[in-house]
């Protein structure tokens, strides 16, 4: 093609061989464009002193990312909503009112500067002749880029390209921000300038503290759970992974609607905590409170159904408190320039403004005032205007919220029953009605009678709180729905992984799984490793609860290599490559444990001026060292006392002390020089356990050092990560990796140390 691809404006009609390829480019050029315009984007490449050009040929020579426009076309197209337009096309009414707006504006120019023509000195003169040139190509420059017509008549030989023609309609907005934008900070991700050193320093740290953070690093789970988000409109979805994977941090990413990835209103979410001890129908009632509670902070956000008395009486106070403020600096100001005579300019403003008939606005407002006068009278129009839109903004806004009220019959039918439901939960209603009286008789006797009936209503079954719930869930999902409020409601389980026994989260789950299935509501539930295999044995003769329950399973896995270094990167820019090998060997890459040890990592900063890489390496091997030692003795205390176990203390004992990596390998062979495959034996699995974290802690010594330079830093210390997470699993395992890996790098062995 004749065109360059990011300037569509500029393609032939020679070039038009497939027309759905080029409107596929031509839309693909726009949306880059677009967004690389965006101050974000804009931030990104001067921090990262990146081209554009560099991203823009980068984001053309990426075929999925035209897949995937072109698939968002074709469903723009069957939807009905292509919206292209032939070149002969009539003129719209927006552009019919742009250019009269553009007419408008040259030819008042034109008039007020005829009408003042006599009354203008010489050099006024010569600045409004010169301006005439100015003004005509500004209103002709914006009535060629508003009316796409002209452009097609200035230039006939072309084939002009309309903004509908890119074929995405209202999806527009969601191709940049859903498509481009995502491979844009990738693309800047992997250009990404990298630094080098084995001394920590960092610009400055964002995040370390804060697990909802928005810096998230694009995983596969993370998409994985966009893609569930956006065509999922019902269901159960479970969220597996060990402890520490980030199973709630992905939680509160889509109540912050971080993951959301539909152009569509970011979902309701509701979150509540499984608890170690449950009762199911306590349970379910709190998540109807949850809900409840979830759809009345909705409302008031969107439909700004809180806006009582006391935020009119705010609003009128405030611009009051702006009108007197701008009344008397305009005062303060014109008075003083206004001829010395403060007092008397009030009074002679208003005479002067009374002498103004139109046409004649320029000679008793401008040209008859003295300097002075002019620069008041400049003053008070600007605070004029600036009171006057202030004041139209606001009738305009309590015109929306007087609208919004009388169109939101539904969304406050769902309110009230929102705050009935509430309430009900929350409190058992208690009604009393009765009748007495009495009947005087001689001699001063009295006879009465009194009745008393007490209706209480009774607590609901654990299947009525269920009902109750599906039914006012199905009710939010529809009115939310219809309204165009949000597309769904997500109700999202935490840590229910952290019920210790499998029987008992599998219980739960077992009776609180009839409030799934309904429609418009997604359900996420954080389950265990072992509820993630027993869904992926599914189709074996067994089926457990959560077999039954969830319709897939979304598991977190720890960090790579690569999203590792990007997690760190966000956070401390600047840092040099070498400690972010470090952080992610030491944490495994669990998102949990490396934010810890990124926090360690700065930590040693505050007591160490731009610490070497050795000093920062042994300072947080020797606290891992010291955390773990107090473990191994703690479970080596629960045990009986046995020859083999007198034997393990002293060298349990030794591990703190131990601090060169030479003594700790040579540590690490004497407590492996006795083990047995046999991981039944307590004090035989502790000696397994206990070797091969030291020989961890060894080896992570002699790799990171003041020598890591940067050819050495390769794929392959990502072992060492593997080797750390394989010590929870299986000790044989880790030990062999960690053997292995020495190997491959000329480090003595554990048996030559």
């Amino acid at each position: 093609m004749t065109g360059e691809p990011s300037d569509p404006h500029s393609i032939e009609e020679e070039d038009l061989e497939d027309f759905d390829s080029w409107t596929a480019q031509a839309a693909l050029g726009s949306l880059i464009d677009e967004t690389l315009s965006t101050p974000e984007v804009v931030r990104l490449l001067a921090r990262e002193s990146l081209r554009t050009e560099v991203v823009r040929e980068e984001l053309f020579a990426n075929e999925t990312l035209l897949a995937k426009i072109r698939t968002l076309q074709d469903q723009v197209m069957a939807q009905g909503d292509r919206g292209f337009r032939p070149r002969n096309r009539t003129v719209s009414a927006r552009e019919v009112l742009w250019l009269l707006v553009a007419v408008l504006l040259g030819l008042g120019y034109l008039s007020l500067m005829s009408a003042a023509w006599e009354q203008l000195p010489v050099f006024h003169r010569i600045f409004a002749g010169l301006m005439v040139p100015c003004v005509l190509f500004a209103t002709g420059a914006l009535a060629v880029r508003k009316v796409t017509a002209l452009r097609e008549w200035i230039n006939p030989d072309s084939m002009q390209f309309h903004e509908e023609q890119f074929g995405l309609g209202p999806r527009r907005s969601f191709a940049a921000r859903e498509i481009i934008l995502p491979e844009v900070r990738d693309v800047i991700s992997a250009h990404r300038q990298l630094h080098f050193g084995t001394t920590l320093v960092f610009e400055q740290q964002y995040d370390l503290g804060e697990e909802d953070s928005s810096r998230i690093v694009p995983t596969a789970a993370a998409k994985r759970i966009r893609r569930v988000l956006e065509r999922a409109g019902s269901g159960a979805v479970a969220l597996g992974g060990q402890r520490g994977s980030g199973k709630t941090t992905a939680i509160r990413s889509m109540q912050r609607g971080l993951l959301h990835g539909s152009e569509n209103p970011a979902p309701l979410v509701v979150v509540a905590s499984a608890p170690a001890t449950y009762d199911a129908r306590d349970f379910v009632l709190h998540l109807h409170k949850l809900l409840c509670q979830a759809v009345l902070d909705r409302l008031r956000q969107v439909l700004g159904l809180g806006t009582g008395w006391r935020w009119w009486a705010r609003r009128i106070r405030r611009g009051a408190t702006d009108l007197v403020l701008s009344a008397a600096l305009g005062w303060a100001i014109g008075g003083v320039l206004w001829n010395g005579k403060f007092t008397q300019f009030p009074a002679e403003l208003w005479q002067t403004l009374a002498k103004v008939r139109f046409p004649d606005l320029l000679g008793p407002l401008w040209t008859n005032q003295p300097d002075g006068n002019r620069i008041a009278l400049a003053v008070v129009a600007v605070l004029a205007l600036r009171s006057a839109a202030k004041l139209l903004a606001a009738a305009a806004d309590a015109l929306l919220i007087l609208l919004r009220r009388k169109s939101s019959e539904v969304p406050r039918a769902l309110q009230a029953e929102a705050r009935r439901q509430l309430l009900r939960i929350q409190y058992l209603l208690t009604y009393t009605t009765g009748w007495s009286g009495k009947l005087a008789v001689p001699a001063g006797g009295e006879l009465g009678r009194t009745r008393t009936t007490q209706r209480a209503e009774q607590q609901l079954t654990h299947p009525e709180v269920v009902d109750e719930f599906r039914a006012f869930a199905q009710l939010t999902a529809e009115v939310l729905r219809e309204e165009g409020i949000t597309d769904r409601v997500v109700v999202a389980i935490d840590e229910l992984d952290k019920i210790g026994e499998q029987d008992k989260a599998q219980q739960l789950v077992n009776d609180i799984k009839g409030i799934f299935g309904v429609p418009g509501c997604l359900y996420f539930v954080a389950v265990s490793d072992d509820a993630v295999l027993s869904f992926e044995q599914r189709g074996l003769a067994v089926r457990d609860a959560f077999d039954s329950a969830f319709s897939e399973v979304v598991r977190l896995e720890s960090f790579t290599l690569d999203e590792s270094r990007l997690w760190l990167a966000q956070r401390l820019p600047g840092v040099p490559e070498q400690f972010c090998y470090l952080a992610h060997c030491l944490s495994g890459g669990l998102p949990r444990d490396l934010r810890r040890t990124t926090i360690d990592m700065v930590d040693v900063t505050i007591e160490h001026y731009e610490p070497s890489l050795s000093t920062v390496t042994a300072i947080l091997v020797c606290t891992d060292l010291g955390l773990k030692t107090s473990g191994f003795i703690s479970q080596a205390r629960g045990l009986t006392q046995t020859p083999e176990l007198a034997d393990l203390w002293p060298k349990l004992l030794r591990i703190p002390d131990t601090r060169e990596a030479s003594a700790l390998a040579e540590l690490a062979a004497e407590l492996h020089e006795d083990a047995t495959p046999d991981l039944a034996d307590p004090v035989n699995r502790l000696r397994l356990h206990s070797s091969a974290f030291v020989l961890f802690c060894a080896t992570v010594l002699d790799v990171f050092t003041d020598a890591l330079t940067q050819s050495r830093l390769t794929p392959s210390l990502h072992e060492l990560a593997v080797a750390r997470r394989r010590l929870a699993l299986d000790p044989h395992l880790a030990w062999a990796t960690l053997t292995d890996f020495r190997k491959a790098h000329d480090l003595r062995l554990p048996s030559q140390a």
